[in-house]
């Protein structure tokens, strides 16, 4: 039932691409308020306009990382790119009557784990950008146009090869910052780019990142390492860990491992709550839902043996706490929950139980050639791979150790640093 389902919303989805491209709606811009921050929009500073997304957390959190960031110095906005640029070409939105948007059916399938339709939707994407390009800049260059910035970033995937030329078109710097370790779908029609406004923000200079960059012709000259954008709390622990065990009432003599599958949640955790309730050593469980709420009565009849308790969160802001006094940190393979991680320097397990999306199968290679945790790949392996992880203190110890080897910067220095030399040129 489930696979004719997945076929139909896949026939549903492929049709409707081909129907707004085989007779394509009006082109011009749709008329939104501006994007910058009307508090420091009169003031004298420098605006940025940030391109981000909803389609997935990634996104939006590096964006509020950025505000946290700049927003001090700068004059900022946020622009929704399809929903705010693109809405003329977004198809869910042309059916709903603007009830539903593109990102709104990614973040649905993304949560129901039918990545084999995500992988679809990415494809189909790159195709459907290539096709529309023109349309596109022309929506990109009216929008910029109207609420012009002195500095663009981009934080979004596919459209950065578009947003680069109308970039170079207008005279505007353009900052791109890869939200994935693999920064594929980023660098979407970004073959040898040649504009010296031009840089890309890169969290690590490892070789496997690096090259994807020189399969584009993308010069080194273009490219600043500065580390990944995590909030500021990820970087400076404020509160110590005595209280936050106490806060969430978590036994002091017991380890931590946070179960988290992403900001918005998904099924996937109640499989896993089920095994990880098979755990024969001590331990306390923060079983993190996210915007997942419904599955929490699920989980809560799942029955925990004595030495196992647990705590089932909600969406809490208070992720950099409590991800600070885990011992291990169970979570699917998205980028931004990756690197909160390697800043917070606890051990990852990496759910590879299903078909991964494209964007992410990096992730897998990159947490096993680093040596920062291991990969799940079938449910039965949950059990002696996190009894190992949080047993055999010299594997914990070596993993230590290749977290003070994978050198990550401070972001906030680094991109503070960047920006201000970009806008002094």
């Amino acid at each position: 039932m489930k696979r004719l389902f997945a076929t139909i919303i896949a026939i549903i989805f492929v049709a409707g691409i081909l129907f707004f491209y085989l007779m394509p709606p009006q082109k011009e811009v749709i008329e939104t308020e501006s994007p910058y921050n009307i508090d420091t929009y009169n003031r004298d500073k420098k605006k940025i306009l940030i391109f981000s997304s909803k389609g997935g957390g990634g996104h939006t959190s590096v964006t509020n990382a950025l505000y946290q960031y700049l927003e001090h110095d700068y004059c900022l906005g946020t622009s929704y790119i399809i929903p705010h640029i693109l809405k003329s070409i977004d198809v869910f939105q042309k059916f709903s009557n603007e009830k539903v948007t593109f990102e709104d059916m990614h973040n649905w399938l993304a949560k129901k784990k039918w990545f084999s339709l995500l992988n679809l939707e990415y494809n189909l994407g790159l195709w459907f950008f290539a096709l529309n390009r023109k349309n596109i800049e022309k929506s990109i260059e009216e929008y910029l146009l109207a609420y012009p910035p002195d500095l663009i970033i981009s934080v979004v995937t596919v459209a950065n090869g578009m947003v680069l030329s109308v970039a170079k078109k207008l005279n505007i710097p353009f900052l791109l910052i890869p939200t994935d370790l693999d920064a594929f779908a980023f660098l979407n029609q970004l073959d040898n780019p040649k504009y010296d406004k031009f840089h890309i923000a890169l969290s690590y200079d490892k070789k496997s990142i690096r090259k994807q960059f020189e399969q584009k012709k993308i010069k080194s000259d273009y490219i600043t390492y500065t580390g990944f954008p995590v909030k500021k709390e990820f970087l400076e622990p404020s509160i110590p860990k005595k209280y936050i065990r106490e806060a969430f009432a978590i036994p002091n003599n017991k380890p931590v491992i946070l179960l988290m599958m992403g900001s918005l949640g998904s099924d996937e955790l109640l499989h896993f709550s089920k095994e990880l309730s098979k755990l024969s050593i001590s331990a306390h469980i923060i079983i993190a839902l996210g915007k997942n709420e419904q599955i929490k009565a699920h989980i809560e009849k799942i029955k925990f043996p004595e030495h196992i308790t647990k705590t089932v969160l909600g969406f809490t802001d208070k992720m950099p706490a409590i991800m600070a006094i885990s011992d291990l940190f169970i979570t699917k393979p998205g980028s931004v929950s990756i690197n909160e991680a390697i800043y917070t320097e606890v051990p990852i397990l990496l759910d590879n139980t299903t078909k991964t999306i494209a964007w992410e199968k990096f992730n897998s290679g990159f947490i096993l050639d680093t040596g920062i945790g291991e990969v799940i790949t079938k449910y039965n392996q949950i059990i002696p791979l996190v009894t190992n992880l949080l047993t055999d203190k010299e594997k914990r110890s070596q993993i230590k150790k290749n977290f003070q080897k994978l050198t990550h910067k401070n972001p906030e220095q680094e991109i503070r640093l960047l920006v201000k030399q970009i806008l002094n040129k």
